[in-house]
């Protein structure tokens, strides 16, 4: 702050109370000035000194003195108002992926926002398709790999990298493409992952330490002895501890979480390196635990882009994609915009990744959605939604309130939505929420809704709520970017508030009692101003010529500290004696507030436990808000999950197709997997169904819209339905899109070959396999071929066939009759209205195709592509000469000899130069001619054989071909 008054005591003082930036509990305070000025003998204008001009001297010619703090605050536990120099160290994500030669996969993942480390239960013969499923499923910030994991850190990877992410996660995560670390294998053994893991600080704090006596060969029983000289261990202690936790049967996982450990550490600061209660937040590793991914839908990649599941908007800037970017029209997006929180839009999304394959879970998440759906519950949802829309997660935000940071990011007002305002916000709208679903209907019976009555404490809720509120001054710290504290919190520092309010008058007596001291004829402008860190301090103006102070005070004792583009501080006797009586205010004022937000945040951290859980159960209630809410909007209605292996659909509509029609036509499905070994009774039903039909007719939307109804089901949703019973499905695999790249060295044909392979060697009865047109990139004959052996091959395996939904149009395959007597395969087309006597477009085909869209039992031999054609404006020609082709193809024609005929045009030009060529054979020419003598007779010879021509009935003008130029 910059103060400035005349001699005569009229001061005109700008004062706002500190203006700082980047102070949190703790940190390094920035220099606010507070001056007083006067000319003497005459008084002059208030001045106020450029404060970036000040902080550049200040660097310049006083380096800002170190922070002195109490030794007892140093030693707490949380080092609170560490600055983590990364402002995204909370988006990290760090997965550790092992793959050995037998397709055996390993992998452990950290998440920097909950300090937590978790491995994976070891997937056997997964390959790069489970790789593939963990990098979309955990959204990796960075990933390790070792040099021999092939096909993780190879060319494939490089695509993945350039890809836009397919995911959304939680709090704006770094998005793909991701950071690629190779480390030597020694960093994934399993032994050094050991060690890592019990030094960790999770398990030296823990109070049931156990040691155990470990015996050696000289063993005494001596009382007096230390533990560690009587054998004892605590090794063995820890490692039970972490048999609790992770299963060390998982050698390639625990290696995988060796290598993350060792990565934290290179991240540490250096003096942060040995684990400990002292050590720096940053980079610690608090939770441990196991995921896996049994109990779900295995669904890749190319299932997801195929179905457009989740498909987020492509953008030129890097920065805006992956789990930040703006979903496009997925079927993920219909659902996220009505997401209210950031760990409800997680949740959905692994809702949505993570389909289960069981069902009561399913289940308990569709009776949620039943009572959300009621009409009578509408209202009470809507409020419930509004509430959660004012909350944050409460797992990043008690991390930051670990490490001290009270701002978040360090962005332009952070404040309004730093810790202590998200707190409040919390506290208040959770109670909100709490009296709201008392509201709901049918709630008492939900479990959710039970534990959430039992955790949402209202008292504990009002009692943070009304200790945050009465000691932080909210709009004061806003405006600040630091923690301020209201007054009446602390005695101490409401005095020293007030003093340093009251600087004015003192600056301004101080000011003249200089003045007062000056030698006679002394005319200059004096300002005394306070410098938080440096003290108080005496300006004088600089002379814009000589660069020199108009009076430097020598003769009294002035000594010169350091000077700015205009002024010349000095420290005088009366400002060393301002620093001994005052001392520094504005540090003292920081100090106070520091220890005051140091306490709060502590009895804050003592409820911990039941903010992440409140905060999880908003979360869970947000997503299941947000299935109830889409449901209500786009109709969906309440599928039957079974553990019967069959699909059985009336009236099912795809979502994202009916949003972009006008209208959209319903359509039936009806299909039975295989019973297994066991040869449980099964419906009576076909497990293949062959669609064949016209183009454009809509077999691509509904192999889709089956496929999506499945996969909405096994998520916990509702459906586009009348009604639907689905079986639990294990996998879904599609080979309908082709992802092309240039940084794949395969052909799209080769990309169609391994997406049916996967299909064929991994499905099981309780899969589901869709085709669409397979075998089109290759030549007719062989992808006819390769066609048929793919429906044979699905159709018998009998009681281990899958469920699947193909659509061709090789209809010569079925002329062989290989499928005729096949019990579960059935047929159906798409209904088309034809008009054989209308030409449409003048594409002179004589027929008009209306498409119906009705799924109809049976098979038809007709694509109607010429038809096709001439309506997306190909040429009236082309069409015309493919609609002729086809009608003598159909009748049996030889097309080879029928193409290599001639034209009439061209027949009359091959007669005429057989004419003149035996007309040239005819001539005889004298050796003794000359040129001009022998382009006469060739003339005349010409002439001849048009006039003979023109005799016969001929034209010779009606063919380019036939005149005289090209003769």
């Amino acid at each position: 702050m910059v103060f400035s008054s005349s001699s005569k005591g009229g001061h005109n003082s700008s004062h706002r109370y500190n203006r700082g930036r980047g102070l949190s509990f703790r940190g390094a305070r920035q220099s606010h000035p507070r001056q007083h000025g006067l000319r003497t003998p005459r008084s002059g204008d208030a001045q106020r000194t450029p404060f970036a001009s000040l902080s550049d001297a200040i660097s310049r010619h006083q380096p800002t003195p170190a922070l002195s703090e109490s030794a007892s605050f140093n030693e707490r536990n949380h080092v609170v108002g560490q600055r983590v120099q990364e402002d995204d160290f909370l988006d990290r994500i760090i997965v550790a992926i092992h793959l050995k030669e037998n397709g055996k996969v390993g992998c452990a993942y950290y998440i920097a926002a909950e300090e937590k480390l978790l491995c994976m239960e070891e997937v056997d013969g997964g390959g790069s398709q489970v790789i593939e499923r963990l990098k979309i499923d955990l959204q990796p910030t960075t990933v390790i790999v070792s040099p021999q994991s092939d096909g993780v850190s190879g060319s494939s990877d490089t695509q993945v990298r350039r890809q836009v992410s397919l995911v959304d996660s939680d709090d704006n995560h770094h998005p793909l493409p991701y950071e690629m670390e190779i480390r030597p294998s020694h960093d994934f053994g399993f032994e050094g992952a050991l060690n890592k893991l019990l030094n960790l600080p999770v398990l030296s704090s823990h109070e049931n330490a156990s040691e155990f006596f470990v015996p050696g060969e000289s063993v005494t029983l001596d009382e007096e002895l230390q533990p560690d000289q009587l054998g004892l261990t605590s090794r063995r202690g820890k490692l039970l501890q972490i048999s609790s936790w992770l299963d060390l049967n998982n050698r390639l996982s625990i290696g995988c979480a060796g290598a993350i450990l060792g990565y934290l550490q290179r991240r540490r600061p250096a003096q942060d390196l040995p684990y400990g209660p002292d050590a720096n937040p940053t980079w610690c590793v608090r939770r441990l635990e196991m995921f896996h991914l049994k109990g779900t839908m295995l669904v890749n990649a190319d299932t997801l882009i195929s179905l457009q599941i989740i498909q987020p908007e492509t953008r030129p800037v890097a920065c805006k994609q992956g789990p930040a970017a703006k979903e496009s029209l997925s079927i993920h997006g219909l659902f996220q915009k009505n997401i209210r929180t950031p760990q409800g839009k997680v949740l959905l999304r692994q809702a949505f990744l993570r389909p289960s394959l069981h069902l009561d879970s399913i289940d308990s998440r569709l009776d949620i959605v039943s009572v959300f759906v009621r009409p009578d519950n509408e209202e009470a949802c809507r409020k419930l939604s509004k509430s959660l829309g004012k909350i944050k997660n409460m797992r990043a935000t008690l991390t930051l309130l670990q490490k001290g940071i009270d701002s978040g990011k360090q962005t332009h007002n952070a404040f309004k939505s730093g810790v202590w305002a998200s707190l409040l916000d919390f506290c208040y709208h959770t109670i909100e929420i709490a009296d709201t679903l008392q509201e709901v209907l049918g709630a008492d019976r939900l479990p959710l809704c039970i534990v959430a009555a039992d955790a949402l404490d209202r008292y504990s809720l009002q009692r943070l709520g009304r200790m945050v509120y009465e000691m932080v001054d909210l709009d004061a710290s806003t405006d600040q970017q630091r923690t301020v504290i209201k007054p009446g919190v602390n005695e101490q520092l409401d005095e020293i508030k007030n003093l340093y309010d009251g600087m004015d008058s003192l600056l301004t007596t101080k000011a003249f009692e200089i003045a007062q001291t000056l030698p006679p004829g002394v005319n200059v402008n004096l300002q005394v101003t306070y410098l938080p860190h440096m003290g108080f301090h005496l300006g004088v103006t600089m002379d814009a010529i000589t660069g020199e102070p108009v009076y430097d005070g020598r003769e009294l004792g002035w000594q010169r500290v350091f000077h700015t583009g205009q002024q010349v501080y000095f420290k005088t006797g009366a400002m060393h004696e301002l620093d001994k009586d005052l001392g520094d205010l504005y540090a003292m004022i920081c100090d106070l507030e520091i220890e005051i937000a140091y306490d709060l945040a502590q009895k804050v951290l003592e409820d911990e436990d039941l903010l992440i859980t409140v905060s999880d159960l908003c979360g869970e209630l947000d997503c299941n808000l947000a299935f109830a809410h889409t449901a209500r909007q786009l109709k969906l209605t309440r599928p039957m999950v079974t553990e019967a292996n069959i699909i059985d659909i009336k009236g099912g509509r795809h979502l994202l197709q009916e949003m972009a029609v006008p209208s959209f036509v319903p359509n039936d499905t009806f299909l039975v997997g295989g019973s297994g070994p066991d040869q449980n009774p099964r419906s009576e039903g076909p497990s293949m169904l062959i669609l064949t039909g016209p183009n454009y007719s809509g077999k691509s939307v509904y192999q889709k819209q089956v496929a999506l109804l499945v996969y909405l089901a096994q998520v916990g949703s509702y459906v586009p339905a009348d009604s639907a019973t689905v079986g639990i499905t294990d996998k879904i695999y599609t080979r309908i899109t082709t992802r092309e790249s240039v940084s794949k060295l395969d052909s799209a044909f080769m990309i169609d070959m391994q997406q049916i392979a996967m299909a064929l060697s991994c499905c099981t009865r309780r899969s589901l396999v869709v085709i669409d047109e397979f075998g089109k990139g290759t030549d007719s004959c062989d992808g006819a071929g390769l066609a048929a052996g793919v429906f044979e091959h699905l159709s018998s395996l009998g009681s281990e066939a899958p469920k699947a939904l193909v659509a061709t149009h090789f209809h010569e395959i079925f002329d062989l009759g290989l499928f005729d007597n096949a019990p579960n395969i059935a047929f159906a087309h798409m209904e088309v209205r034809v008009d054989e006597q209308h030409s449409r477009h003048e594409n002179h085909t004589g027929t008009e195709v209306t498409h119906l869209y009705n799924l109809r039992l049976g098979r038809s031999d007709t694509s109607y592509g010429v038809q096709c054609a001439a309506q997306n404006g190909v040429p009236g020609e082309v069409v015309e000469r493919a609609s002729e082709l086809a009608r003598l193809s159909r009748r049996g024609e030889d097309l080879v000899a029928i193409c290599s005929a001639l034209s009439r045009a061209e027949s009359e030009e091959l007669q005429l130069a057989r004419t003149v060529a035996d007309s040239f054979m005819d001539q005889v020419f004298d050796q003794e001619m000359t040129k001009e003598e022998l382009l006469v007779t060739l003339d005349a010879m010409l002439e001849s054989v048009l006039e003979e021509m023109d005799c016969s009935g001929g034209d010779s003008n009606d063919s380019p071909g036939l005149s005289r130029r090209s003769i």
